[in-house]
């Protein structure tokens, strides 16, 4: 099936029975997912999909459909459909479709035709030796919750009443061990995991089990700390979880909608100098990357805080419409959604201080290691949540600690960013160095 000339018959389908503005969008792909726990293969899940939404406006109001099943039948029935409910629905003065631009042309590399072609039973032996390795690596490795192997491919068209398709291919993979450390009855986890676009990217199977081994003793012997203030070393991973919260409080939509500490914050200083955020969809080989958005409109670098200064919301058509701005190139969607705000790679930009160095800065504080709960408002800042780490005194590591929560406003937090090391780090789309907050409270015995 030529899906290019189906996403273009749709939206002509639909211009012709009445729609002022239409877009199609399809998704196509596969995925390959393997889990191996205790040295064996627990189960290989393929699956592959191919759905089609369909997006239009009627007399400024929006009417949306979507359908796996391509039948000429299904797919008048969804246009139709689709019709109906714009005509039925309450105008949006600010909705509508946005005007997709053509690729660049420029080749972000985020299709790895390798995949592909890799023996399945070579994928099945880097999980395998991802979990051997955590089991290698430390006698007191007793157990583990497995290891996994899992990539997609896939392909996204987007049409537009009286415009050309565009498309693009992307691939992803994914590996996550969990083992479990085991002394004298007590028990801790550690999890490690890195996912990339090209497999030749990823860290070996035996490093992502190695380091999860390695945090998984680390915590062994753990114990609560006193109530008190200190400072907080965010790592990677957990920072990353932050970074997320902060790309959320700069949603357009949360925005204006009121539902942001930082709204109305604009070309206002709300950080200290260390904290500058960018989301950034150009990056080549980087899981968030792609030539264009959910809508069509090419994606870009865009500074949203600089040395603690707003610079920028992040906006799709209708928020930027709504906001008077412009769209950041900033939309996702599935066949079966709308578009919505999300990131392309955001990323607090590191500073050029090793981690170690930023961590003997550190006189007395906590290495977060591990975030637990939800404890979270952007509306307000707040900020609470449990917690585990390594206790740091004098800029040494001292001892693990659990059983504590951590809590703050966020305002405070991005204030109090007194130190960003430079071992920036992704997880998914989100990326962080480790940074330490001089003071929050960590509530424990």
């Amino acid at each position: 099936m030529d899906y290019l000339q189906l996403a273009k018959d749709v939206t002509a389908k639909a211009g012709s029975k009445g729609a002022d503005e239409c877009d199609c969008y399809i998704e196509r792909g596969r995925n390959l997912t393997i889990k191996v726990r205790n040295g064996e293969v627990e189960s290989i899940e393929r699956a592959g999909f191919t759905g089609l939404g369909v997006r239009l406006i009627v007399k400024g109001s929006l009417g949306f459909g979507f359908t796996t099943d391509l039948s000429p039948k299904t797919i008048e029935d969804l246009v139709e459909r689709s019709l109906d409910f714009a005509r039925t629905s309450t105008p949006d003065p600010y909705a509508g479709i946005a005007e997709p631009s053509p690729p660049d042309g420029e080749d972000l590399e985020i299709s790895d035709p390798t995949i592909e072609d890799t023996p399945l039973e070579e994928k099945t032996g880097m999980a395998l030796a991802c979990e051997q390795a955590a089991y290698d690596s430390d006698d007191r490795i007793k157990h583990t919750y497995g290891a996994s192997y899992s990539d997609q491919s896939g392909t996204v068209i987007l049409a537009r009443l009286d415009y050309d398709p565009i498309c693009y291919n992307s691939t992803r993979v994914d590996m996550t061990c969990i083992p479990v450390a085991e002394q004298g009855g007590e028990r801790r986890m550690g999890v490690w995991c890195c996912s990339e676009r090209f497999l030749s990217d990823m860290e070996p199977a035996a490093t992502i089990g190695a380091v999860a081994a390695r945090r998984a003793v680390a915590m062994l012997g753990a114990r609560s700390l006193p109530t008190q203030k200190a400072s907080v070393v965010f790592e990677p991973s957990t920072g990353c979880e932050l970074v997320e919260e902060i790309f959320n409080s700069l949603d357009g939509e949360n925005v204006l909608r009121g539902m942001s500490f930082l709204k109305d914050r604009l070309g206002e200083q709300v950080g200290s100098e260390q904290v500058s955020f960018v989301d950034d969809g150009r990056i080549p080989r980087r899981v968030g990357s792609r030539p264009f958005d959910a809508e069509g409109i090419p994606t870009t670098r865009t500074l949203a805080m600089d040395k603690g200064l707003i610079k920028a919301y992040f906006y799709d058509a209708r928020s930027a419409r709504k906001a008077g701005m412009s769209p950041t190139g900033n939309a996702r969607r599935g066949f079966n959604s709308i578009p919505h705000i999300a990131s392309n790679n955001f990323y607090l930009i590191p500073g050029r201080t090793p981690k170690d160095d930023v961590i003997s800065g550190v006189k007395k504080g906590i290495m977060i290691t591990n975030l637990l709960g939800f404890g979270v408002n952007i509306t307000t800042g707040d900020y609470s949540r449990g917690a585990e780490g390594l206790w740091i005194e004098d800029g040494c590591i001292s001892h693990p600690v659990d059983g504590i929560t951590i809590a703050g406003n966020m305002a405070d937090m991005l204030k109090g960013m007194v130190a960003v090391a430079s071992d920036l780090r992704f997880f998914g789309r989100m990326g962080s160095p480790t940074f330490v907050i001089d003071e929050m409270t960590i509530a424990g015995d």
